[in-house]
């Protein structure tokens, strides 16, 4: 008998399999680690930041994280800035050989996404394109959701540290 599978089981299956895709392809042809890729990625959208900012933004450890950065400052890829109104802060932001590395794992990203469409028929790519967009737009809400944990324990579903 043929068992459909849920929507959390299918999405989750889908994650696994392009961040796999994304690992093999940033790795084999930027010459970039994924943690690299990550720092790259996180800075692209939202530096200046902190150091604690950015371990937040990507879920590292801030030691982790921290010697990630000094590796890509090493390679002239990320800047550390004092801040503006705190001396003591430092913003991290990315270099301009920082951006041009960026561009290229973005381009790399993008041809893989469009390699995977080529396997969907022509027809259903609007729908497709549609269909992320409201996936995207629910994930937003509920990464803003500060109320999920205790809306789930009130159904009786899991508790988790979820953010």
């Amino acid at each position: 008998m043929d068992q459909q599978v849920s929507t959390g089981a299918l999405l989750r299956e889908v994650a696994r399999l392009h961040i796999h895709l994304q690992r093999s392809c940033v790795t084999s042809c930027c010459d970039t680690t994924v943690t690299q890729c990550t720092v790259l990625t996180e800075l692209g959208r939202s530096a200046p930041v902190t150091l604690a900012e950015l371990s937040h933004r990507i879920g590292f450890d801030k030691s982790w994280t921290s010697r990630a950065v000094e590796n890509l400052v090493q390679e002239g890829l990320v800047e550390k800035v004092p801040s503006q109104t705190d001396r003591r802060t430092i913003q991290l932001s990315l270099s301009p050989l920082g951006e041009v590395r960026l561009r290229e794992l973005n381009q790399t990203l993008n041809a893989l996404a469009h390699q995977a469409m080529e396997h969907i028929p022509e027809s259903e790519h609007a729908s497709v394109h549609r269909a992320l967009e409201w996936l995207q737009q629910a994930l937003l809400a509920l990464s803003e959701d500060k109320q999920l944990v205790p809306a789930l324990e009130a159904v009786g579903g899991p508790s988790c540290a979820c953010e």
